[in-house]
């Protein structure tokens, strides 16, 4: 009896060996910090502005029909104190989400870019971080 009560002690052993093993392997994979999930390259954001946001999804959805030259319906997006007053009175948003009148008018911002524009408006719509 000494001999099985000694190989199930030792198999547990080895179990035990084998499952902390395992155990860190599987941790050193995890990722220590939000930095090393995007790269080190790569910049994080902490306020949502202007010029790091907002900017270039309002001149690559907007501008082409809100800008000095063709200002439809009155509205310009081309410069920060133009975008500031619409994004201000919520005219932005109303009309990025809307379902009956979208814009722009091909249809609806991706989801994503249209919680960026909240993102920016909740955060203060600020012009940069300075």
């Amino acid at each position: 009896m000494n001999q099985i009560a000694y190989k199930t002690t030792s198999n547990f052993k080895i179990t035990g060996l084998i499952l902390t093993i395992g155990m860190l392997a599987f941790s050193s994979c995890e990722r220590s910090s939000l930095s090393e999930l995007v790269g080190e390259d790569d910049e994080i954001i902490d306020v949502v502005t202007y010029e790091n946001t907002a900017r270039a999804i309002l001149d690559n959805a907007c501008v082409e029909c809100h800008n000095v030259n063709e200002q439809t319906a009155g509205v310009r997006l081309d410069a920060f104190e133009f975008a500031f007053i619409e994004a201000d009175n919520g005219r932005m948003i109303t009309r990025m989400t809307s379902t009956t009148n979208p814009m722009p008018p091909s249809g609806n911002l991706p989801d994503n870019l249209i919680e960026d524009i909240m993102d920016w408006i909740d955060d203060g719509i600020l012009e940069n971080e300075n």
